[in-house]
């Protein structure tokens, strides 16, 4: 039988803590997906690990004689990556695109961290960030892990870190621009105007549950060779409504207005990385993402003006009433 190191890891975590919350949070990751791991160990094995009460954690009999052994092997798995890893060498980070929020997340982090270091790189989609993480040769990645056009494996983590919202974009002429909001039910027959469409999975993907669930179409006529000609053809020539991330640098030369839609549609962003022990570097990474996007409340919402079409983990994003 051969024992999985990340399960060996969340026993050994778990028990030298005696806490799951704490031990899910040193691990990022959430209670449930710790409790999955423990659970598939003690199936493996055949043996309960813990006794769990309203107050504390108890290692059971069988857990007291496996947890030397236990900590040995994440011990030697550790000091094999660490024999490899250069702690001082930059993290290898895959951003999606340069334009979007994890370029925006990255600066925020540096704000608060001056002495990050980052090496970037962009690979058009999560989907394609999957194998990369997998071989070692990225670290971290962002990008919306649902609606992927392939599954995650289960080697790699996730944790949710931000809700972008996504603005709309329109001349100062156009009907809609007096407004302090664009309502989606105004749009039903003009549609949202996205010239030649396309890119990530998730992305695409994202706007398609966009469109059905609020019955706007996405009018993908015309053709933009990027984000500056599609945002000098809504100003100056096609006068449409389109979209754009909040996160992003928006031409203000263009003179656009740009306007909150209602219900405000917000796109998931999580951080990717390969289960296990991290290297101390991208262990630090990981902390500060998190840490900044709880100061800085980049999850937090209200349901009853937003919509996203993933479900929200209450323990991921705040939600505001």
């Amino acid at each position: 039988m051969d024992l999985d190191l990340a399960q060996v890891r969340a026993f050994v975590v778990t028990a030298e803590l005696r806490n799951f919350s704490r031990a899910a949070e040193r691990l990022f990751v959430t209670q449930q997906a710790l409790s999955k791991r423990i659970g598939r160990l003690e199936s493996a094995l055949g043996a309960r690990l813990f006794v769990r009460t309203n107050r504390m954690v108890e290692l059971t009999t069988e857990a007291e004689r496996f947890l030397p052994a236990a900590r040995e092997l994440v011990r030697a798995n550790d000091t094999a990556i660490a024999a490899l890893a250069r702690d001082d060498a930059p993290v290898r980070a895959d951003l999606l695109d340069n334009r979007l929020s994890p370029m925006f997340m990255l600066r925020r982090m540096a704000e608060r961290e001056p002495g990050l270091r980052v090496e970037r790189g962009w690979r058009g989609g999560l989907a394609h960030a999957i194998d990369p993480l997998l071989r070692g040769e990225v670290e971290v990645a962002f990008g919306r892990v649902r609606d992927l056009d392939r599954e995650l494996p289960a080697e790699l983590e996730h944790r949710l870190v931000r809700l972008e919202p996504l603005v709309a974009l329109l001349a100062p002429e156009h009907p809609l621009a007096g407004g302090d909001v664009v309502p989606m039910t105004a749009l039903r027959e003009e549609g949202i105007w996205l010239p030649s469409s396309s890119g990530p999975g998730e992305w695409t993907a994202f706007l398609g549950r966009l469109s059905e669930a609020f019955d706007v179409p996405i009018d993908r006529s015309g053709i933009s060779y990027d984000l500056r000609h599609t945002l000098e053809q809504t100003r100056y020539g096609r006068r449409r409504v389109t979209l754009a991330g909040a996160d992003m640098e928006l031409a203000p030369d263009l003179n656009l207005r740009v306007l909150p839609f209602e219900p405000s549609p917000l796109f998931p962003w999580s951080v990717v990385w390969r289960g296990g022990r991290p290297r101390p570097a991208v262990a630090r990474l990981l902390e500060l993402v998190l840490r900044t996007s709880r100061a800085e409340d980049w999850c937090a919402h209200d349901p009853a003006r937003c919509w996203i079409p993933d479900p929200v983990s209450a323990g991921a994003a705040g939600t505001r009433r």
